[in-house]
């Protein structure tokens, strides 16, 4: 574990940490299941003509549109020329569009013979850019998701299907409502935060993170709270009761490492403790500058 030291000069102890560089673009593109349960690493499986493509779109620029579409990948810096234009979803919240920005998007693959490509030869993808009705020219969100493609019978399956039930089932952070099956909300790295669950038969539901195909752990549940125990990566919260359940994505970004020190002062023989953790549960070790003054003692 790594330590962090601090020279006592004064009596207002910070220390900070970064654990994840924000990076361009700014919406953010996560794979997922057809629960809505994140893939390992927001990495796709190989793909094979007729399989379906879930994902859901973070961060998605208000007032504005989206296009998703399969394609030949492009050179660097550019879009793609060669693609399916037919087979192209619109995003937005515009009436008429293929998908909600708040919907889990579905994008189905094929070969590419249809649209003057062959994936089983060429390397295909999925591309995410806006849409040339509100940003026209605009590339800042642009996005090439590369997928390995073989011929043969398709590999994904449906969403198991839930018996029907009355019961709606809800989840919100200091007040606002979180949207299923969207992600809406950054987990950071050791930043508990409480999660209020209600469900419309008065029950009491419960919280868990659905399992990440990685086999790691990524967040926890500690009562009422949820915590990211990385920075990377993204988590899927089940909210259930009954047969009613939701599926709320988090993903996971930096957190700000803090040490919470309260003493003001210290008197002349009389040992004062010090913080031994920063948030982080990370250890403090603590040097004087000034020895003639203030010594430390374990």
């Amino acid at each position: 574990m790594k330590k962090i030291v601090i020279a006592i000069a004064s009596t207002a102890l910070v220390a900070s940490s970064t654990y994840v560089a924000n990076a361009a673009p700014t919406t953010t593109v996560m794979f997922t299941a057809p629960t809505g349960a994140p893939l390992a690493g927001n990495t796709l499986p190989t793909l094979t003509s007729g399989d379906v493509v879930t994902m859901v779109i973070g961060k998605f620029p208000t007032g504005k549109g989206m296009y998703v579409y399969q394609a030949v990948q492009p050179a660097a810096g550019k879009r793609p020329t060669v693609f399916n234009k037919s087979g192209s979803l619109w995003i937005s919240a515009t009436p008429g569009a293929s998908f909600k920005p708040s919907d889990l998007i579905k994008l189905t693959i094929d070969n590419g013979r249809a649209w003057g490509a062959d994936c089983a030869y060429q390397s295909c993808g999925i591309q995410v850019e806006l849409d040339s009705i509100s940003s026209a020219g605009d590339t800042s969100e642009d996005q090439f998701f590369p997928f390995t493609y073989v011929a043969g019978t398709s590999t994904t399956t449906a969403a198991p299907a839930t018996p029907a039930s009355s019961t709606t089932v809800t989840a919100s952070i200091d007040g606002t409502t979180l949207e299923q099956n969207k992600a809406s909300v950054v987990l950071a790295y050791r930043t508990p935060l409480t999660v209020v669950t209600t469900a419309s038969d008065g029950t009491t539901p419960t919280m868990k993170f659905t399992a990440d195909p990685s086999g790691k752990t990524l967040c926890v549940v500690e009562g009422r709270t949820i915590k990211a125990v990385t920075a990377t990566g993204t988590c899927n919260l089940e909210v259930r009761t009954g047969t009613s359940v939701g599926y709320y994505p988090f993903y996971l970004g930096q957190g700000t490492q803090v040490v919470k020190q309260k003493i003001k002062k210290v008197k002349r023989g009389k040992p004062t403790s010090l913080t031994l953790k920063s948030n982080f549960g990370e250890t403090i070790v603590y040097q004087s500058t000034s020895k003639r003054i203030c010594t430390l003692v374990d």
